[in-house]
């Protein structure tokens, strides 16, 4: 009977992970360039990791599996030009103090030295370095090429992986490699769209069905657990009166 209380038990935790990760995907669902979580159970770990698609990337918990979902999002016409989408599988740079982060949320931003900053105010990354763009109308290339007026001041550095699986969510929008001695490679084959922004690839309807569905789970096997922990109650009180 307690094996049956544990199990019972052993599947609402699942549940309220999965929980946790819908309701992470669904308040990220405005955030550009965002990528959805999902979620599997750790002991499938093996053969799903195997039959992992390209583009989903794989991050452990202690029991279950999520995977990020590197899928391409929408792109939405912002008209700032400032605003820069991908299409590929490459990421903009970040230098942040914690090292390198990887993002695909290309709304831009210039501060008030002139420097070329991202959502949250790191600096984007260009093939010279952090990029210092003068007062002027600012064009971006196709290839990431950056000019002013005219004039070429730079060009986006945008890296891509060979296995996306290399990467573990950061902060915000933001990636970091989970694997030491995975490397970026150079990408000259994503497309940049200037005025454009990437959409979370998360499906707000999906996600609510997901959600309805988890909590259904959870609730049955909360009954489950409450039923036979009563029966047990009444097995022991039963059990415990003196023969008359």
């Amino acid at each position: 009977m307690l094996k049956g209380i544990a199990a019972a038990a052993s599947g609402m935790l699942p549940q309220m992970k999965r929980q946790e990760v819908i309701a992470n995907n669904l308040a990220n669902v405005a955030t550009a360039g965002f990528k959805r979580d999902r979620l599997f159970i750790e002991q499938l770990d093996a053969a799903q990791r195997a039959a992992a698609p390209k583009g989903e990337a794989w991050q452990l918990g202690n029991s279950v599996g999520v995977v990020i979902d590197f899928k391409q999002g929408s792109l939405d016409g912002t008209g700032n030009p400032l605003d820069v989408a991908l299409s590929g599988d490459g990421f903009l740079v970040l230098q942040t103090p914690q090292g390198e982060r990887y993002t695909r949320n290309g709304h831009l931003a210039v501060d008030s030295n002139g420097l070329l900053t991202g959502p949250d105010g790191q600096p984007v990354m260009g093939q010279g370095g952090e990029i210092n763009l003068p007062a002027g109308s600012v064009g971006i290339g196709s290839d990431g090429t950056i000019s002013v007026d005219g004039r070429r001041v730079d060009k986006l550095r945008i890296a891509r992986f060979a296995d996306p699986r290399v990467l573990v969510r950061a902060a915000s929008s933001t990636f970091e490699i989970g694997i030491p001695t995975a490397v970026p490679e150079p990408d000259d084959t994503t497309v940049v769209h200037q005025g454009f922004l990437e959409r979370s690839n998360v499906n707000s309807i999906e996600e609510m069905v997901n959600m309805i569905t988890t909590y259904r789970f959870y609730e049955a096997d909360e009954k489950a657990v409450r039923a036979q922990d009563e029966l047990q109650g009444r097995v022991v009180n039963e059990l415990g009166r003196a023969p008359a």
